[in-house]
């Protein structure tokens, strides 16, 4: 195999990748998906049982590898106010740089298809338990005072995702700057919760 050639298994999940990040859900086959890959549609079966098959895995590897970008930027020995700046800043730049896979973890909606195993679900949850666990710590330290951080770990990740939908569905107003729009943004979020949850 030359280096340049891609697996065969990567090949069909790129092509499922960009087919349902362009086309949706619903306009998703296997036999489009070879066709757009230049396979034969049984080859994708020698991966993928079905077509949920392929979402699930596609879902599940963009949240590892948004887990795993987030991981790997956030220094634990560092504060916790870093810590938290580090997991808001991460998961923007993860989205940002990797539209697609960051697209699938949402577009799909769970009534679309067999239900996402739970084991699954809980790996899911990984880096918004981080969040949780970086608030939980905060109030530990005295830093925060947030009776909730699960609730409140979500609230966050909810505007992060707003944001960032914002620009990739280009939605964003063209008065305003894309980068200046990001940050401003980025900082209202961590400076909203800092300021709401300062001990007086």
């Amino acid at each position: 195999m030359s280096k340049k050639e891609v697996p065969l298994r990567e090949k069909i999940l790129d092509t499922s990748r960009h087919l349902l990040y362009n086309d949706g859900h619903t306009a998703l086959s296997m036999r489009g998906i070879a066709k757009e890959a230049g396979v034969s549609a049984t080859s994708i079966y020698l991966y993928f049982d079905n077509k949920d098959h392929l979402l699930h895995t596609l879902i599940e590897e963009s949240v590892e590898a948004l887990s795993v970008s987030i991981e790997q930027k956030v220094d634990s020995n560092s504060g916790v106010i870093t810590q938290f700046e580090s997991v808001i800043r991460s998961y923007t730049d993860f989205a940002l740089a990797h539209p697609e896979k960051y697209q699938i973890i949402y577009m799909v909606k769970s009534e679309s298809m067999a239900r996402y195993p739970k084991e699954k679900f809980r790996r899911a949850r990984r880096s918004y338990e981080l969040l949780v666990k970086i608030i939980e710590s905060g109030v530990r330290e005295g830093l925060m005072e947030e009776e909730d951080p699960v609730t409140a770990a979500y609230s966050i990740w909810a505007q992060l995702h707003g944001v960032i939908s914002v620009v990739l569905n280009q939605r964003l107003d063209n008065r305003i700057n894309r980068e200046h729009f990001i940050e401003k943004s980025i900082q209202h979020i961590i400076e909203g919760f800092l300021v709401r949850t300062q001990v007086s």
